[in-house]
Parts: structure tokens; sequence; C-alpha cells
């Protein structure tokens, strides 16, 4: 639908509120967001106006925009007057998670610019759902595949791909490798800034923070152990003698690069996770004296994640060339295997899911069929979609009047957990992991299996779910971990498949533990969640 640019101006007074708020309701509602989304977008920016108003009074005029940039919808107001920021409040989350949820379209954003205070959102791009363009293009590129496989001779074929597909493969390769040293280290490091800034507000956030990471390893762990039984990849063990522990010792302490620079040319993943946790700790311990250099890295981040977005842009083309590469060359055969992955993967997060309602269960009594139906609405807006950002309304709707959340809590453990918490992802990334070791012929070990789970939960926990930030993943893990560039078409395409699934459980298991901190800080409304 053709969106109709409007720029207006308004006084700052209660009427005039309530038509902009009118305004910005119609726009959302005509391209087609989740009822939830629209109220709390809503909310949001009247709440930002009322706040403007108490600051300046109501003779102030602010100025409106509603348009669609480049396809990607933008809500702008503008005063013009002296600073002041209408989204800082007592729960301000820091420029580290506002950044974040700004750039995944959860949150307006503040600046000061040519005399005139400015809050604009950025929605998500207007295009069909990234899921459902991966899935056409793997239906486009097996089409494509097995057509050229019947039609065309294999000379044709063979020369196709040493002159064609092989070298546009490698080019992209080496275009995931560029990208994804930067991606890790601003993103760790800004996470490290910000984490460590939402710290300070109190023992519950770093009790959060703390509590997310512990569960993503457990996880981690468990889902490696399940694999390993399962898929029986070629496994060595580090004897107990000196050589062996010297050997074992070595090949963690190689992890302390040289000097800082050479991590950031090489990409050496597990080198610029350490560097960017050192200089992380070291911009905390220097606190407001490096104010302005924390801002520049957080600034790099939104850059490096929207390098990260368009990566996500170019990855269905990327998938159909692997594709058909793949059924040309006779390297598909992986393929045929990928519903074991991601039916252990289901099992296990639903297993992990049904163990925490249980808790919840022991804890407050609340039957968990009610539990399931309180949670049930948010879950499949987010399986529909397959992401969490457009069902975020959704979710904070259902933790704050079903589940009976404390709002505080909601302010900084809601989009906290939508970055940092990501058990399914985990669970299903390592049974991919160790599915494509055993079908590609890698030995693996402990130390492989310690690599690999340290890997994954340090970068899904560092990334917002960006698209395009989950075909980086692979690619660190790929390089660091032995697999061959060929297993990436498989690997992208069971990221596909549990795409659906990974976004409705992710919510709900941190819909869950929201509930139980609540409980533990006496910040839950028994009587909503039981009503």
């Amino acid at each position: 639908m053709a969106q109709k640019t409007i720029s207006e101006s308004y006084e700052l007074s209660n009427q005039n509120i309530d038509i902009i708020a009118v305004r910005i309701r119609d726009f959302l509602s005509d391209l087609g967001l989740e009822r939830s989304n629209i109220i709390r977008i809503r909310l949001m920016m009247e709440e930002a106006l009322l706040r403007w108003q108490d600051r300046f009074g109501s003779e102030y005029s602010v100025k409106l925009n509603l348009d669609v940039r480049l396809r990607r919808p933008t809500i702008t107001m503008e005063l013009p007057g002296e600073s002041f920021d209408p989204l800082v409040g007592e729960d301000e989350l820091g420029v580290w998670a506002d950044s974040l949820l700004s750039t995944i379209g959860l949150q307006p954003r503040y600046s000061y610019q040519r005399g005139a205070n400015i809050v604009q959102l950025k929605l998500q791009r207007l295009r069909i759902s990234p899921a459902i363009t991966l899935i056409c293009s793997v239906v486009f590129g097996l089409l494509l595949g097995l057509l050229g496989d019947y039609l065309l001779p294999e000379a044709t074929q063979t020369a196709a791909l040493e002159m064609v597909l092989d070298p546009i493969q490698r080019v992209f390769s080496r275009l995931l490798n560029a990208i994804a040293g930067p991606v890790i280290i601003l993103s760790v490091l800004s996470a490290v800034c910000g984490v460590g800034n939402m710290a300070d507000t109190g023992k519950s956030g770093r009790r959060l923070i703390v509590r997310f990471l512990l569960l993503s390893f457990v996880i981690a762990i468990l889902s490696s152990m399940v694999a390993q039984l399962a898929f029986a990849p070629r496994f060595t063990s580090v004897p107990l003698n000196g050589t062996g522990f010297n050997g074992t010792l070595d090949f963690f302490l190689q992890i302390i690069p040289n000097d800082m620079l050479t991590p950031i040319i090489t990409g050496e993943s597990p080198q610029l996770i350490l560097v960017a946790l050192m200089l992380g700790y070291a911009l905390l311990s220097a606190g407001t004296q490096v104010g302005g250099l924390v801002a520049i890295v957080e600034q790099a981040n939104t850059v490096a994640l929207i390098l990260a977005d368009w990566i996500g842009r170019i990855t269905p083309v990327f998938i159909t060339l692997l594709l058909v590469l793949g059924l040309w060359d006779g390297s598909l055969s992986i393929m045929l295997g990928l519903w074991k992955p991601v039916l252990l993967f289901l099992v296990i997060s639903v297993l992990f899911l049904l163990i925490r309602m249980l808790t919840v269960y022991r804890r407050t009594k609340v039957p968990l069929r009610k539990l399931a139906g309180k949670m049930k609405d948010s879950f499949l807006i987010a399986f529909r979609n397959a992401s969490v950002d457009s069902s975020f309304g959704a979710n904070q709707l259902c933790c704050e009047r079903r589940l009976g959340i404390n709002t505080k809590l909601l302010q900084y453990g809601l989009p906290l957990g939508l970055v940092i918490y990501m058990p399914a992802m985990t669970a299903a990334y390592m049974m991919l992991i160790v599915y494509l070791a055993q079908t590609t012929g890698i030995t693996v070990s402990i130390i492989w299996y310690i690599m690999a789970e340290l890997l994954m939960v340090t970068l899904l926990a560092a990334t917002p779910p960006v698209t395009g930030v989950g075909l980086l993943t692979f690619s660190v893990l790929f390089t660091r971990l032995g697999i061959p560039d060929s297993a990436l078409a498989a690997a992208m395409t069971a990221d596909i498949i549990c795409g659906f699934a990974v976004a409705a459980l992710d919510q709900a298991m941190l819909q869950v533990e929201l509930v139980l901190e609540a409980d533990r800080l006496g910040q839950l409304n028994q009587t909503l969640l039981h009503k």
C-alpha cells in the first residue's frame, strides 16, 4: 500500500497531543502492524510529547513527520528549543540497549541537532518476511539446481561450477569473514559497556544478566551432550599425561594474542572476543572519563549491525547459489538428514521450557494449562512471523497484564532478555554444528565442544536478533571449528526451518524466566497470574 507523507506542526496542547497520537495510530495501521505494537508505539510517542509539554509548556510547537524512506517507515517528532530528552526515565537502559532496540525497530531514539530536539522511530523495512523470502530462495535454488542438472550436459555444469559458481561462493565467503570481525568486536565491546552500565542499577540487574548467561551455557552443554550421543562424530580424547596436558594448555593460551591489531586483521574470533572483553572492562573502569569514547563505540556498533542487515538482504541469493552448487557437485547430500538436528532441537527446547514452567508451578501453584494459555497469543504471533520484534508489543502485554510481572522489572528485563537470552537458538545451532561435524568428517574433542559453546553463547548474547547476524555467526563457527564452507547451505536451510519455532520458544522461555525473577523479587502480581 502506498503511504502518503505527512508533515504537520502542532502546539503542545492536550487536544493536539491526542490528534498526533491518532495520526501515528492510523499511519501504523495502514502499514499492517500488529495491534499490540501499534498501541505500544502510540503510547511511547504520546508519553514523549507529554514530557515535552511538562518541560516547555503548551505554547511550543512540535513538527510531526510520518513517511516511508527507502521502504523504511519513519516517525519523527521535532521540537525547537534547549536540549531535553523525553525518553530518559528512572530505569534508563543506556545507549547500548537503546541503540540495539532502535536498530531492530522496537524503540525510538533521541538526538539534538541544529537547536532542535528530535525523537525518531525507524521501523523495520516494508518487505516480505525474511523467513518467507529465505524459504522462497531455498525452493528456487532446489528447482533451479534440479532443472539445470536435468537439462545441462555434465561438461556445461562443470564449466559453470569452475568459472561462475565457485568464484562467487569464494567471494561471498571472504565478504562474510571480512564483516564478521568488526561485527564481533564491536558487538562484544558495546555489550560489555552497556551491560556493565545496566548492572550498576542494582543487584537485580546483575543477577538477571548472570541468570540469562548461565542458563544459555546450561542448554549449550546439554545440547552438545545429546548431539554427541545422537550423531556420534569422530571423537578424540585428550590423554591425561604431561604431553596431553601441555597441548591442551597451549591451545587455550593461544587465545591470548601477540598484539591488539593482529586479531582484527586476521579475524581470529576467540582472540577478538578476548580483546573486546579487555577493552570493554578498561572502558568501564575509566568511567565518565571516557564517556565520549564509549558513545563512539556504541555508534560504531550500530553501523556494524547495519552491515549485518545488508548481509541478510543478499543471503537469499547466496542460499540459492549454494543449493545450485551443492546439487551440481554432489555435496548437498548432507541436507537429507537435516530433519534429525531439527527434531532434536525441538525436543530439547520444549523439554527445557516445560521444566522451567514446572518450576513456575512449584513456586506459584499456577496450573500449567493456565500458564500456557496466557502465553499462547504472543507465542503464536512470534511463530507466525518468525521474529521477536513483530511480537514485542504482544510480548510486553502478556508479561504485564496476563503474567503479572511488575512494569519496573519489564522495563529492563524484557529488552535485555531479547538481546542476551536465546536458549532455543543456542540449542538449534549446537545440534546443527555437531551434525555438520559428523557429516563432513570433522574430528571433535572436549576442547572443540568447549570452544563451540563459548563462541556460540558469546556471539548470540552480544548481538541482537538482526537479519544477517545468524549467517555471520555460522561463518565464525565454521572457520573456528573446521567445518567447510560447503556446509553453509545446509546450515542456512536448517536455520530457516527452525526460525519460526526458535522465535516463539525463545520468547516463551524469556517470559517464564521473568515470572520466576519477579517472584523472587516480590514483584509478581499473584492475583493477576492466577486470574
